[in-house]
């Protein structure tokens, strides 16, 4: 039998605890349970809703959390959250959760400032909690008992399936993003000639590696690629998950030295690449259309030549930091900036009639390779020579794709042009990631967004589509 005496007490004894150290630790109070009818909080459905919502909130406020706690009484499982950050941030980050967040609408996430005062969305001008189940206002069917707790019971549970079918499909799409990656770092680095990149034939004009330096660095670089895009097919505020893969980045790039003794095969890879499967799966997560991958990257990535304004000298430099600070260099990141317009506006149209043309990936990469150097400014090249150099490249290369790229000219043309470029220690390593990049994004592309038709349709509908959506 239920004790009203005793539920009355575990929330009094609770308030206490709340108060007490709220003035121990002197920071805001993020409060965690189930919003769940009925007198008994234990049932199995509520509990799992409770932990899988703290976990998402440590997640979301991560190193910024001082203390937590768990209290079990009649109330049910409450988790207290004390975090180093505004209680009005904490309270705008819970109230996104709340509307966004499958689970959203099953808990109560309380805020509490620093003298106790409890956040609500009034305090944001807007409008209370809608019901769980129908349009009205949530307190007005409390009042008025408007739905059963068995109605609203059966609705929580049906929340609760919803988010398990959402992590099976979160693991079968970000495996299948995870696998194109690869795909896209394997075809750039299996094509040839590379005019100085690594190629199955040839280590160009690098001697601390080879093609099986890269196949090795590519394996372990897809499994941070899965984790970048685990992170972004959430609901989690985009600028907080652009954060979180790029300190995914950071760690895959630890484990790429490592896999290669120090060898730096693929640091700009995991940079484009990252946020390219960034965007890709939030755009899968939001069932949205290939075009909008290109606006997700300009919004997640607006604020991306700020990482020039705080660089620390007293560190190794990147070259992309080193040529800013001389020259005002922005490099992949003033790409990036574009929304990658050079790859959706440009090398993707190369590649997907070159390939419709000849059915050869090798040809096709090795066309999208000329028609990148002859535009891209990359800083792989003005590192190891200069922006005269670049320049020269720029020209060459633009003329030769004018001129019909890798269909105009023979094998031997190119070998030797090859070679001259290795005998200058020249290597288009910037052109090379947004080929894998162009490659990876036109196999998302008929993987997702043309499917079943895939066979009869993977040349018309690539063509037709990019040169009728509006722009």
């Amino acid at each position: 039998m239920f004790d009203i005496n005793k539920f009355l007490d575990d929330r009094e004894k609770r308030v206490e605890l709340q108060n007490s150290l709220l003035e121990k630790f002197k920071a805001p109070l993020l409060t965690v349970r189930a919003n769940y009818p009925g007198e008994n909080k234990w049932e199995s459905i509520p509990i799992e809703i409770t932990d899988i919502v703290a976990k998402e909130m440590v997640l979301l406020f991560e190193d910024k959390i001082i203390h937590s706690e768990v209290l079990e009484n009649l109330e049910g499982k409450i988790y207290l959250f004390f975090i180093d950050i505004p209680a009005f941030e904490i309270k705008k980050n819970t109230i996104y959760f709340e509307e966004n967040h499958i689970l959203g609408r099953c808990v109560d996430l309380d805020v509490y400032d620093v003298d106790g005062r409890g956040l609500s969305r009034s305090d944001f001008n807007l409008p209370k909690r809608k019901c769980l189940i129908c349009d009205d206002l949530a307190f007005i069917c409390g009042r008025s008992m408007k739905h059963s707790h068995q109605e609203i019971k059966d609705k929580i549970a049906s929340k609760y399936i919803a988010y398990q079918k959402y992590l099976k499909e979160r693991e079968r799409i970000t495996v299948i993003l995870s696998d194109l990656t690869l795909e896209g770092m394997i075809y750039e680095v299996s094509s040839f000639p590379g005019f100085g990149l690594v190629t199955p034939l040839t280590q160009g004009s690098h001697k601390d590696m080879d093609f099986f330096t890269f196949l090795h660095s590519s394996f372990v670089l897809k499994k941070g690629f899965k984790k970048m895009a685990k992170t972004m097919f959430s609901s989690l505020p985009l600028d907080i998950a652009f954060k979180k893969i790029r300190e995914i980045g950071k760690t895959t790039e630890e484990e790429m030295f490592k896999a290669t003794s120090g060898v730096n095969t693929h640091k700009g890879m995991i940079f484009l690449m990252g946020i390219a499967v960034g965007a890709t799966a939030r755009v899968l997560y939001e069932k949205r259309e290939f075009k909008d991958i290109q606006n997700i990257i300009c919004e997640m990535t607006r604020d991306i030549l700020k990482d020039f304004e705080n660089i620390d000298v007293s560190k190794k430099l990147t070259h992309g930091e080193k040529l800013y600070l001389e020259n005002g260099f922005t490099g992949i990141r003033g790409e990036i900036k574009n929304g990658l317009d050079i790859i959706f506006n440009g090398s993707l149209e190369v590649f997907s009639s070159a390939f419709e043309k000849t059915k050869n990936i090798n040809l096709s990469a090795f066309h999208t390779l000329i028609y990148l150097m002859g535009r891209v400014m990359d800083s792989t090249i003005v590192y190891r020579h200069d922006f005269s150099t670049l320049e020269q490249i720029k020209k060459e290369m633009s003329d030769i794709f004018y001129n019909g790229g890798a269909f105009n000219k023979d094998r031997e043309y190119f070998e030797k042009l090859e070679k001259e470029y290795i005998s200058k220690n020249i290597s288009p390593g910037g052109s090379a990631d947004l080929l894998a990049v162009t490659i990876y994004f036109y196999k998302v592309f008929i993987y997702f967004f043309i499917g079943d038709n895939y066979e009869k349709e993977r040349f018309y509908s690539w063509r037709y589509y990019w040169k009728n959506i509006p722009k």
